[in-house]
């Protein structure tokens, strides 16, 4: 429970690594063996899913409904983006167009581009 915690509580799209580092200071005994075997086990009970990032690093992601991501390229952020609106065009768009016999189950749509910084006056 601690893993799946940890991933809930995190907006950035953990590796393994990243959900041990998180994990094994309050969890010392915990092995980087079983994060990677407890999220494999998670994704294959639909309660994660995985996604390879835009350098070939597996992630993982709490959030099973719709949505979208932002994508940092600079420093490889990437956050959940919800927009019901976008969402809602995206459905209209698939049932209303024909795809040549290939039924869409699932929609990933990733924006790329710069985090902005705040400028302080």
């Amino acid at each position: 429970m601690v893993i799946l915690n940890a991933l809930e509580a995190s907006v950035a799209h953990p590796t393994a690594e990243q959900v041990f580092e998180l994990i094994s200071e309050v969890n010392p005994s915990i092995s980087l063996a079983t994060v990677y075997k407890t999220l494999d086990s998670f994704v294959q009970a639909g309660i994660l899913r995985k996604f390879i990032d835009q350098k070939g690093v597996m992630r993982f992601d709490a959030m099973l409904d719709a949505h979208s991501h932002l994508y940092c390229k600079e420093t490889h952020e990437i956050r959940d983006y919800r927009n019901e609106a976008f969402e809602q065009i995206l459905k209209n768009f698939i049932s209303e167009n024909n795809f040549e016999n290939f039924e869409i189950d699932e929609i990933s749509v990733v924006f790329k581009g710069y985090k902005k910084t705040e400028t302080i006056i």
